[in-house]
């Protein structure tokens, strides 16, 4: 198999080596997997420990599993980077694990989902932030109507902020990108707030009647998370969602303690990956126009090197493997 391995930005390496299925894994061919500028910022330095191969969203092809395992070789599939261990604790490849930047992976049969044909590339590799963001949802007891701030309008908040629809909430996306507020206008988000041109906190004071949130979603890195918590009601809660990956925010215990504040935090979509390609199959979440370009294999350092020096030129690129 090969796989780019990256130290740094300087440091990007295709190798190869060896790569045997343990009983119970199933083996894919990688079709093609997805970068974001998030990604590329981790691995360009600020990660710690032996993960060298990025990408956490991916889609393949089964190319050997047991005999058991119920599906055709060739089947396509979209690929769950949440893996449990034996501890119970989940991992998550691309982050706390080597990703799929490569064209051969082994994981658990458990983290395999055969997709509708009807279904594109440009959806599925965004199933796994889908995932993340319902059990983001399902960590609060929501009812019809309640205001839900979400901070940060990248691929997680505008999954959330659509979900937020969903689920008959509704939403105020707060970001200072007005393309990204722009786009979510277009998929009915009817309520967006810049921190540029408007005191957070003021304009929602406004459009909630003076109650405020009655939850927040922290999903930005440009953002304080204290705004977050200033945005909610006494006794509301806030989940930090995202993956691990999110570098350090300093945050204000004393807003905590005096509204009494219920943080949540939320780093992968467990138990969530059937219901996100479901959601994709019904078309709940829109994913039109997240996809700013296309690399080849071969071309992915040309690609990180790009995106580690303009990080803002794209919320997604898609790499591919095999040609579509």
């Amino acid at each position: 198999m090969k796989a780019w391995h990256v130290q740094d930005a300087e440091n990007i390496e295709l190798k190869e080596s060896t790569l045997e299925r343990k009983p119970g894994e199933v083996k894919l061919k990688i079709a093609r997997f997805a970068m974001s500028a998030g990604d590329v910022a981790f691995f360009s330095g600020d990660h710690k420990g032996d993960v060298t191969v990025p990408a956490h969203s991916a889609v393949g092809f089964v190319s050997e599993a047991d005999e058991e395992f119920g599906m055709p070789l060739g089947t396509k599939v979209a690929i769950s980077p949440f893996i449990t261990k034996d501890d119970d604790t989940i991992s998550c490849m691309g982050v706390d694990q080597d990703g799929f930047a490569q064209d051969f992976v082994c994981v658990p049969q458990d983290n395999v989902y055969q997709v509708p044909k009807d279904i594109p590339d440009e959806q599925l590799v965004f199933a796994d932030y889908i995932a993340m963001a319902d059990k983001a949802f399902g960590s609060i007891d929501y009812e019809k109507g309640d205001y839900v701030a979400i901070v940060g309008a990248g691929t997680l908040g505008l999954i959330l902020a659509q979900l937020a629809l969903y689920y008959q909430t509704i939403p105020i996306l707060i970001d200072f990108d007005m393309d990204r507020l722009q786009m979510a206008t277009r998929w009915g988000i009817y309520y967006t707030i810049n921190p540029t041109y408007d005191n957070v906190e003021k304009k929602v004071v406004e459009l909630t009647g003076g109650r405020m949130c009655d939850f927040a979603f922290y999903a930005a890195s440009n953002i304080p998370f204290n705004t977050a918590m200033r945005l909610v009601k006494n006794e509301g809660e806030v989940i930090m969602s995202g993956y691990t990956n999110k570098s350090a925010n300093q945050v204000n215990l004393s807003i905590i303690l005096k509204k009494q504040l219920k943080v949540i935090g939320v780093s992968n979509g467990d138990g969530s990956f059937s219901t996100a390609i479901n959601m994709l199959a019904n078309h709940v979440v829109k994913t039109e126009g997240l996809v700013g370009r296309h690399y080849k294999f071969e071309e992915f350092d040309e690609m990180f090197k790009y995106i580690h020096e303009y990080p803002l030129q794209y919320n997604k690129v898609i790499i591919d493997i095999q040609k579509l």
